[in-house]
């Protein structure tokens, strides 16, 4: 079953590119709004090319404006060529000219995150690189108090500052297009600007060192290519665990910090020894409390006092309704709008804590998807491919037929005394239980004010998802004493979690909502059934709830989920009509391989849980529902097909896919095998 590893490079976990201040004005119109005319737009557009600076000038800033008013204008633009004119504005030798496409073009891509691959494809990292140098010079002149040259260079510093973010979001959005786009991003040599802001953070805007802070953060997100920085530099290493360990900084750049040295661990020295697990281990004991302190934030109160701040009248969430394309200047914030924009922020460092702290709870594994052993399993593939098509004898018996494994004896009490483990048993979980709970305009009201409800919904999703590995984790320790220590808080989270399920589907939210929510909830529901095991206190809409989810999705993840979360369920003693309904249920989707109308992953889970289930003859459930209701006889007449399914998938393309069920394809003879001498004895 999978961990939930997050996987930070991607703008929907991100908080939003454009920047945390309503402020800045950037916010996105209204579809509703009228959209302007070609006849309009054309001549605004052909000014960025005019001989006359203040017409480049003043055609990037109405450019701007119109970029934001809605997405069939925006659409129209693009159409005319309008990105790479404001690329090659980038290289005017008027200032004005590049601040203001800079600010545009960063505006293109905060809204319309997909035009990351033309501003690539149309060279602008190469426009941006000399542009490096120019910042700096400004920055340090400004940070040293030097005297100013002329007024080009007064006009610079009195701008830079904007320049500087502008630029950062550009990179940093790039980031997040593509991995291919983050090899040539090193090549610019940015990991020194980028932290010069955050080890001089006292000298900067905050805005500036949580925009260094987040392109940072992707930037070293699973780039190995750039660690050698940090090796190279280890004050680099040293300032952002002083960040880390200063609380007068601001909360969202120390949490930022975290994820940096998170994802750079491999180069964090904690202690004299360069023993990693040492290394690592410190690293976590010293950031948790940090990230422990960001998720301290009242979210119900917030909701409530939110709602109030949109119906006061004083909230404006769009532009006015107007086809006026000439730039406007910024409006007064109203204390109703620093308010609810408070709020967003503060639920987007939630977020990134809870994504970390889910990272820390386990040890992803997801990396590793196998690719150093295809050479091995190619040379392999022939004998995958003669498995026999009848039952033999030739299967060896000791061929494992569960996934469940083995582990070395473990003292309970050390268990119990680990202090990362206390952390998240005492401090983390109850937080987590608060965070996923709903507020008022978590799944209904969603349109009252959809930005906050949003990030309500994702913070909710994040706070399970850290459950998720957090029972994952509980589960990996040998003892699992998690499970019967605080087994009232367990059973009590199963009886949670299916009432969180049935509240959103009851409020009827957006579907986007719907399917996050449940899809993780099943995923946690999964994890401590494995833990609780026969204590699930099963409720009888629990079993009806799931098996009709799994016909209302086509989601492959989801099918995945909800099939092992059965099996801990159908795994019960004294329970046998509760087997024969999820046996029966199991075996539907086996014998649907017949026609081809189920997914091959969906299909190695659904063998998985006939091994686990039904492996042994002891159970009090194996002979009525097993032996009496002909699942030998029904899965000898589905291993063809379930062999046709397997070899049908292209190794090359789904390699790790195929080789989970070419292992269950092997398991499914040798447990056909298996049950079928297994009475005889």
């Amino acid at each position: 079953m999978g961990k939930d590893k997050q996987k930070r490079k991607s703008s929907e976990r991100r908080i939003n590119p454009i920047g945390y201040r309503i402020t800045d004005g950037i916010k996105e119109g209204n579809s509703s709004a009228p959209i302007t005319t070609p006849e309009k737009i054309l001549p605004v557009i052909e000014k960025l090319t005019s001989d006359d600076p203040t017409n480049r000038i003043w055609a990037a800033a109405c450019i701007s404006n119109l970029i934001l008013s809605n997405a069939a204008t925006r659409k129209l633009m693009l159409s005319k060529g309008v990105v790479p004119l404001l690329i090659n504005c980038l290289e005017d030798s008027v200032p004005e000219v590049r601040e203001e496409s800079l600010g545009t073009l960063r505006n293109l891509i905060a809204v319309e995150s997909t035009i990351a691959k033309e501003y690539y494809s149309r060279h602008i990292l190469d426009k941006l690189t000399p542009l490096l140098s120019e910042i700096s010079g400004t920055i340090d002149r400004v940070v040293q108090d030097a005297p100013i040259i002329d007024e080009e260079d007064q006009h610079k510093r009195s701008s830079i500052w904007d320049f500087t973010e502008n630029y950062i979001s550009i990179v940093w959005s790039i980031c997040e297009a593509s991995d291919d786009y983050i090899k040539a991003i090193n090549r610019m040599n940015i990991v020194t600007f980028l932290t010069s802001f955050l080890l001089s953070s006292d000298k900067c805007p905050n805005r500036v060192v949580i925009a260094a802070g987040q392109c940072l953060n992707t930037l070293t997100d699973d780039n190995k290519d750039i660690y050698i920085e940090f090796h190279n530099h280890p004050e680099y290493v040293q300032g952002l665990l002083s960040i880390v360990n200063d609380a007068s900084k601001n909360p969202l750049v120390q949490v930022l910090a975290c994820a940096i040295l998170l994802n750079i661990k491999s180069t964090v020295r904690m202690s004299d020894s360069w023993e990693s697990e040492n290394n690592v281990e410190m690293l976590h004991k010293l950031l948790i409390p940090v990230l422990v302190k960001a998720l301290d934030f009242d979210i119900q109160s917030a909701a409530v006092n939110t709602v109030s701040a949109i119906e006061s009248g004083k909230v404006t969430s769009t532009h006015d309704e107007t086809d006026d394309i000439t730039p406007k200047p910024k409006q007064p914030l109203t204390n109703e709008e620093i308010y609810v924009q408070e709020v967003q922020d503060k639920l987007s460092i939630i977020q990134l804590a809870l994504e970390l702290l889910a990272d820390i709870c386990i040890e992803d594994d997801s990396e590793d998807d196998g690719y150093q052993d295809m050479d091995e399993s190619m040379e392999s593939e022939n004998e995958a491919d003669e498995l026999p098509e009848d039952n033999t004898d030739d299967v060896l018996a000791e061929d494992s037929l569960t996934n469940q494994g083995t582990s070395a004896a473990v003292d309970v009490t050390l268990d119990q005394s680990n202090p990362i483990v206390q952390s998240y048993i005492h401090q983390i979980f109850p937080h987590l239980i608060r965070l996923s709970t709903a507020t008022p305009i978590s799944y209904r009201q969603m349109k009252l004010a959809p930005t906050v409800s949003h990030n309500l919904v994702v913070t909710h999703q994040r706070a399970l998802e850290c459950l998720n590995n957090f029972l994952l984790a509980m589960n990996e320790v040998p003892s699992k004493f998690w499970f019967t220590v605080h087994q009232a808080d367990a059973t009590k989270l199963w009886e949670w979690l299916f009432s969180i399920a049935n509240d959103v589907v009851n409020s009827q939210p957006e579907e986007w909502a719907k399917d996050s929510i449940l899809e993780v909830v099943v995923g946690c529901l999964w994890a401590l059934g494995r833990g609780l095991g026969q204590n699930i206190p099963l409720q009888p809409t629990d079993i009806p709830a799931l098996c009709g989810t799994y016909n209302l999705y086509k989601s492959e993840n989801m099918l995945v989920k909800i099939v092992g979360c059965l099996g801990p369920i159908a795994m019960r003693q004294r329970d046998i009509n509760n087997n024969k309904i999820i046996g029966d249920f199991i075996m539907g989707i086996l014998k649907a391989t017949k026609e081809k109308k189920v997914l091959l992953a969906v299909v190695v889970e659904a063998l998985d849980f006939m091994f686990d289930v039904y492996s042994d003859s002891a159970f009090d459930y194996d002979y009525p529902v097993f032996v009496q209701g002909g699942y030998l006889n029904s899965l000898k007449q589905i291993l063809p097909h379930v062999r046709s399914l397997v070899k049908g998938t292209d190794r090359r393309k789904n390699f790790d896919l195929r080789m989970r069920a070419d292992e269950a394809l092997e398991n499914l003879v040798a447990f056909i095998d298996y049950k079928k001498k297994e009475r005889r004895h």
